[in-house]
């Protein structure tokens, strides 16, 4: 062994640099001073696969790429006579052919006296680290463009959440200087009326850590006030602490004057389909009043000439009678339309015998069937039982199958097919009816159920109708929990199918069955039992009803719709209930009757807030009962014989402006030995009142001079007051409707008609009817400013 190989005791010798030459990671070299490399690591000869013969002198060229070489070792040669450190990348050929990047360094070795004695260098693999900061460098390249392309403002900040320079962008559109937007200076390019809440916020987020999101507007450059959706996110380094936030401002302000624009257009719409309600409703009532005298003198005509034997004018009188029903029944369907186009149809359950309703209808239809010498057939299925459902919509829907079964089919057959069948554990009914008619086409079968549609203009001509009957029955069945279906083929005749649940859903049920139920919202403990509910999904007369009273001293919470203030109205278990009448998903009516089959709910007081039409509002005031113009003549007679008096005569006044309605009713009452009064108009009803002291009281609503709601309003503060009132509507009441008010409800206000001092001495008296319970404090003094203010 020679002495270089040699260690001495304790110390290094050349062998174990030699080891530690062998063992680099990297490819290590020594060259002479003129830079001739003398000798290679076997790491060397192992990446490139070559020999240190190969290698000898200048032969590392070998394995340079030749698109670099030369550039390589002019650089090389240059730090060599320089005798300064050298350090360059580029790429050498391993064995496999291919070029990977390597960082190439070299340091010279000198003596005491400065004179260079060797070079000793390596060769480190850097491709990795070139592909990722080439990576790097396109990632880079791509935001600055998607910056740069992007028309939202984008910033970043230091971890503290403060805005550092440089923000081009934030510099650009808001016309700051990095001074002026350095740290929360950018705050002071918020609107005035913005800058708490967005600076609030962002505080909020930097110390929850939670992504920050908010609106506000932002002065552009050119000084106008834009409206900016901002979004910010923190950046967080490998050990979970933030390292930065990033953020951007879309400018929102085209989007924001779209939804303006589309909330007018809406509004507008709205205001134009009530513009078109009132204007069919008031329509409606101009319509039945004409057509009430009609049908009025044509039914008392009949009776005349029948008691003078001169029956053979009594055809001519039922043409002009069954053609003012017709018209009158158009007038209901345009009615129809317009409650299910507003929204506004309600259902009204009862219970009935399935064959009752089935027989009542074959009678109903009996001319109309026999009209075209078709024939009628009821094929009724076993066990057809009980029903508890709207019988009124159900009739009607299968009065106008019948009707139009009878009016497309001649010397035909139309037939009724009723069955009870077992359906997702409930009981359905199917009403199928049947004709051999002129059937449909595939194409006439798609536009069925369109409103003012039928089969095609030939049909409209040939048989007449308004196209609406077919639309509304769809309608009813829906809103009933079922629907309606309809096979035919043309030549051959059709059948439309209504399937029904034979027990309504009670609307809150079915709102929670499709849309799921709501968790009761957690309820302070301080608020249960000691705070008014309002209910009313107009938001303008929310918050209004809600300030004054919330300014006075009442607890007030508040739900939007019918859904929500029920579910609110279980958890908060209120000590009172203001309650709007026409609501989305679940009307006042559905509500106030859920209250009152809920054993936790019935006994609060409910306050209904809103009128939706005539009959709600008389039933409120103290009317006893309804008909509906044009009076039925025997639907009158069985209600005058309820309010007769034993043993003495019968009074009854007749308070109506249209002297030919009072004039008919004079008539028939008088016939059946009443004696009756008249007036015009309300002012004139409460003097003959006071003159005449009726035992019954028929009252029309709409009048001049004072209504019928102003003469019931006079007349129920009267001591002597308590007269039973038979409304006159030419609006149709429903038994539920009636009923509603008339139990369930504890008071009735009318929006707009009554003073906030009054809607509180409403809430006094609910409260004064639990007389263990003290009032709240603070709505004592609530009533005690009312009650000072009214004074």
């Amino acid at each position: 062994m020679s002495r270089e190989d040699e260690r001495p005791e304790g110390g290094i010798g050349e062998a174990d640099y030699r080891n530690l030459a062998e063992a680099l990671p990297q490819l290590a070299w020594m060259a002479e001073p003129d830079g001739t490399i003398v000798w290679y690591n076997r790491r060397w000869y192992d990446y490139t696969g070559t020999t240190f013969d190969e290698m000898r002198d200048w032969g590392w060229r070998k394995v340079h790429d030749p698109d670099h070489v030369e550039a390589v070792t002019e650089r090389y040669r240059a730090a060599i006579a320089a005798g300064e450190p050298w350090e360059d990348t580029f790429p050498l050929q391993g064995r496999d052919g291919r070029y990977r990047w390597f960082l190439s360094q070299a340091l010279p070795h000198r003596d005491a006296r400065g004179r260079i004695l060797r070079w000793y260098g390596t060769n480190t693999d850097v491709t990795g680290t070139r592909a990722a900061e080439a990576g790097l460098r396109r990632s880079e390249a791509r935001f600055r463009a998607l910056v740069e392309a992007s028309a939202a403002v984008i910033w970043n900040t230091d971890a503290a959440g403060e805005l550092l320079p440089p923000q081009p962008r934030w510099a650009a559109y808001t016309g700051q200087s990095e001074e002026a937007y350095r740290g929360w200076g950018w705050v002071d390019a918020v609107h005035p009326e913005d800058r708490a809440h967005a600076a609030e916020v962002w505080a909020a987020c930097l110390e929850s850590r939670k992504p920050y999101q908010v609106e506000y507007r932002l002065r552009r450059a050119d000084g106008r006030w834009r409206d900016t959706e901002v979004r910010g996110v923190p950046v967080l380094n490998e050990d979970g602490s933030i390292r930065e936030w990033v953020g951007l401002n879309v400018d929102i302000t085209e989007r924001k004057e779209a939804e303006s624009e589309v909330e007018r257009a809406r509004a507008a719409a709205e205001a134009a389909n009530l513009a078109k309600s009132q204007f069919i409703a008031n329509m409606s009532h101009e319509l039945r009043t004409p057509l009430s005298a009609v049908i009025g003198y044509a039914e008392m005509l009949g009776e005349e000439l029948e008691d003078l034997g001169q029956s053979e004018l009594l055809p001519d009188l039922r043409k002009i009678e069954t053609a003012a029903r017709h018209l009158l029944s158009l007038i209901n369907d345009v009615l129809d339309i317009s409650k299910i186009e507003a929204g506004r149809m309600s259902v009204s359950a009862e219970t009935f015998a399935v064959a009752d309703l089935v027989a009542d209808v074959t009678a109903a239809t009996e001319s109309l069937v026999a009209k075209k010498r078709n024939r009628f057939a009821a094929d009724l299925g076993p066990d057809l039982g009980e029903m508890h459902q709207d019988q009124t919509k159900i009739r009607q829907c299968l009065l106008n199958l019948v009707g139009n079964a009878s009016k497309f089919t001649e010397d035909g057959t139309v037939t009724l097919t009723v069955r009870r069948h077992r359906e997702a554990e409930a009981d359905w009914l199917s009403f199928a009816v049947t004709d051999t008619g002129i059937g449909l086409t595939g194409e006439q079968i798609g536009r069925l159920f369109e409103r003012f549609a039928q089969g095609d203009e030939s049909t409209t001509r040939q048989f007449g109708g308004t196209g609406l009957g077919l639309a509304i029955t769809r309608a009813f069945c829906r809103k009933m929990g079922g629907d309606i279906a309809v096979e035919s083929e043309a030549g051959r005749g059709s059948t439309f199918t209504v399937r029904l649940p034979a027990t309504l859903t009670p609307e809150d049920a079915a709102e929670a069955e499709a849309e799921g139920a709501l968790e009761p919202p957690e309820i302070p403990e301080h608020e249960e039992h000691d705070a008014v509910l309002l209910v009313d999904d107009d938001p303008a007369a929310r918050e209004l009803l809600q300030r004054h009273l919330e300014r006075e001293g009442f607890r007030v919470r508040t739900a939007n719709d019918g859904r929500d203030g029920l579910t609110l109205a279980r958890a908060l278990k209120p000590r009172a209930i203001l309650l709007d009448i026409e609501m989305p998903r679940m009307d006042g009516w559905a509500v106030l009757h859920a209250v009152r089959n809920d054993p936790e709910l019935a006994g609060i007081p409910v306050i209904i807030t809103s009128v939706v039409a005539e009959q709600g509002l008389g039933q409120a005031l103290g009317a006893t009962d309804y008909l509906v113009k044009p009076v039925d003549r025997e639907r009158l007679k069985t209600l005058m014989e309820r309010y007769r008096p034993t043993g003495v005569e019968g009074r009854v006044l007749v308070v109506d402006d249209d002297a030919d309605a009072r004039a008919r009713l004079r008539r028939t009452l008088a016939r059946d030995g009443w004696s009756v009064a008249e007036a015009e108009n309300g002012a004139a009803g409460l003097e003959r009142f006071d003159a005449e002291r009726p035992n019954l009281i028929l009252l029309d609503l709409m009048m001049p001079e004072m209504d019928g709601f102003g003469f019931l309003r006079a007349l129920r503060a009267r001591a002597d007051g308590n007269v039973p009132v038979v409304v006159l509507t030419a609006k149709e009441i429903t038994e539920a409707e009636k009923a509603s008010l008339a139990a369930q409800a504890d008071r009735v206000i009318l929006k707009g008609s009554l003073s906030l001092a009054e809607i509180g001495r409403q809430l006094r008296a609910l409260y004064a009817r639990e007389p263990d319970t003290p009032v709240p404090s603070g709505m004592q003094g609530l009533i005690d400013r009312l009650a000072e203010r009214e004074g």
